[in-house]
């Protein structure tokens, strides 16, 4: 992946905007937009119990609820990275679905992601940009909610009838390939449809997306296979897992159904891992 050369015209790099939603329609955000028209929103510090219930319908082993507290604010991409962004940084477009720049950027590995960011940082002469951590991504997810698919509870692992919390929300088997045209799988433009409460799109569904955090993925004492890390423990702080030849991936694929969209699902690759279901977003620190 070579870069390419870039002519863009300044813009505001900061403004403040009114995000108004049918979810939470009073509430402002902060927006950052950067050179490259990327947006980005404020993400307030704090704590949350992340991971699931023992109760909550398609949980998996790994999931165990812990405490966490994130201790500083950041920036978080408002959209998965389009096609759009990428080929006005670097080229070739990788995507298997090249339907136009407001699609996802997909079929990137966590080695592709990182070097985008990489040269992202280049080009906006600055070091604070990078994948987000585990913990951020569900953190940012959740956006203040403890329900499995944020807006509400898991209610089918159905394909051929829609999720009430995900219908309006995420692209996912349901709306993303059988509902019409019928048997159409495949991702759709960012931003069509409801953002969180904390205004980000495509969250749940659409394209998976890679996080920071490391991983081992076989448990020998166990005998479960799955995402292994060290950083599902009680209060513990920003957590960031390193060990590990695997990468996390959060956020279901728009071929999955509700189990894979649930806030607290994780799933790995390795890094070389290309899937025309996967993608990323950037966090901005601040």
């Amino acid at each position: 992946m070579k870069p390419k050369p870039v002519q863009i015209k300044p813009v505001v790099l900061i403004i403040v905007v009114m995000v108004l939603t049918a979810v939470s329609p009073a509430a402002a955000r902060e927006i950052f937009t950067n050179k490259l028209g990327m947006n980005f929103v404020l993400i307030p510090a704090g704590s949350f119990v992340m991971g699931s219930p023992k109760s909550e319908k398609g949980r998996n082993w790994n999931e165990t609820q812990h405490r966490v507290t994130i201790t500083k604010s950041f920036y978080m991409g408002e959209t998965e990275v389009t096609q759009g962004q990428w080929n006005r940084l670097v080229s070739p477009n990788p995507s298997a679905h090249k339907m136009g720049k407001n699609y996802p950027v997909d079929s990137v590995s966590w080695n592709d992601a990182v070097a985008f960011i990489g040269f992202l940082n280049k080009f906006e002469g600055t070091k604070k940009y990078r994948l987000p951590t585990e913990a951020e991504w569900e953190y940012a997810c959740r956006a203040g909610r403890d329900q499995a698919l944020v807006l509400g509870p898991v209610t089918t692992f159905s394909c051929n009838e829609p999720e009430p919390a995900l219908i309006d929300t995420a692209w996912y088997c349901y709306n993303s390939g059988l509902a019409g045209p019928a048997r159409d799988f495949k991702p759709h433009p960012v931003k069509l449809l409801k953002p969180n409460p904390w205004g980000l799109y495509d969250m749940q569904g659409n394209v998976q997306e890679w996080v920071q955090d490391a991983c081992e993925w076989r448990s020998i004492l166990k005998g479960r296979v799955g995402v292994i890390t060290r950083t599902y423990v009680d209060n513990i702080r920003d957590p960031l897992e390193t060990k590990g030849d695997h990468r996390v991936i959060r956020g279901g694929g728009w071929y999955q159904n509700s189990k894979y969209q649930r806030a607290a699902y994780r799933s790995y690759y390795k890094p070389i891992a290309r899937r025309n279901s996967l993608g990323f977003r950037v966090v901005k620190m601040r």
